[in-house]
């Protein structure tokens, strides 16, 4: 019983960093909608998300003794400048206003995309 509570969590915990991944590549082509904060703080955010998410996929497929699933392995995205904005973002022309009155300067140089690159162990 508790492996199969085990291995739910583990699916669970899975599909959380898909999600966590796709919204950092959301945020990168698109921008998000906070009216506060730059896209970068934001992407910083979810990366940090997605480091937590892979350790405890790791620490509870190591309980459990299963191997970690593919996702795992998916290159975790890099820092970029907090100050970064996507251009095309749905409200880019009233966000970087106000966010460059907040915050002094934007950044619209796109951080590399990195999902193609393999990770070195």
């Amino acid at each position: 019983m508790k492996k199969k509570s085990m291995e739910s969590k583990i699916e669970e915990t899975a599909r959380e960093l898909e999600a966590e991944l796709k919204s950092w590549q959301g945020l990168r082509e698109h921008g998000g909608m906070d009216p506060f904060w730059p896209d970068g703080t934001n992407m910083n955010l979810v990366r940090n998300h997605i480091i937590y998410g892979k350790k405890e996929l790791l620490k509870l497929c190591g309980e459990a003794g299963l191997p970690l699933p593919a996702v795992y392995y998916e290159p975790t995205p890099p820092e970029v400048d907090e100050n970064y904005m996507a251009k095309d973002g749905p409200q880019f022309d009233i966000r970087k206003d106000r966010i460059k009155e907040r915050h002094g300067r934007i950044s619209t140089k796109n951080p590399a995309d990195r999902s193609r690159e393999q990770e070195l162990f």
